[in-house]
């Protein structure tokens, strides 16, 4: 049961993420207005699509892939992208003037924790698994 609890832990966030890389592919204005940015041009644009394609495209299917063979490198992966994306936020609303995120950072931090305690129910079971169940006589 734990690792059915542990796979949509980590399953659930890279659906999420997954939702909007597909945005970025097929409405790239739309995201951007989704997250709070001027759909840019030129050299910029290439970059603005490019990168959050790529960023909730790797998050997605690190957590998908993570979920699916319980391969816990593949989740901390998306958990260093996640909490990443949300320390920088932090430090951009304290060193450079943004705006104060507390929606995104949210959604970063509490898809971080399902994904460290997804992990965590992973590691547990395989260590149960592992370790030969015997009784002292």
């Amino acid at each position: 049961m734990s690792q059915f609890v542990a796979r949509i832990l980590s399953l659930l966030p890279g659906l999420l993420f997954l939702s909007s890389a597909y945005t970025w592919v097929t409405n790239p204005s739309k995201a951007s207005t989704d997250l709070g940015m001027t759909y840019l041009e030129g050299i910029g644009r290439s970059t603005q699509i490019g990168d959050f394609s790529a960023f909730f495209i790797s998050v997605s299917l690190f957590c998908i892939i993570g979920s699916i063979f319980k391969n816990t490198s593949f989740l901390f992966c998306a958990v260093i992208l996640l909490s990443s994306a949300a320390i920088m936020r932090i430090i951009s609303w304290q060193l450079y003037g943004a705006d104060f995120a507390p929606l995104f950072i949210g959604v970063e931090v509490i898809s971080s924790l399902m994904i460290l305690l997804s992990i965590s129910l992973i590691n547990k079971n395989s260590n149960s698994e592992s370790t030969p169940n015997t009784e002292e006589e």
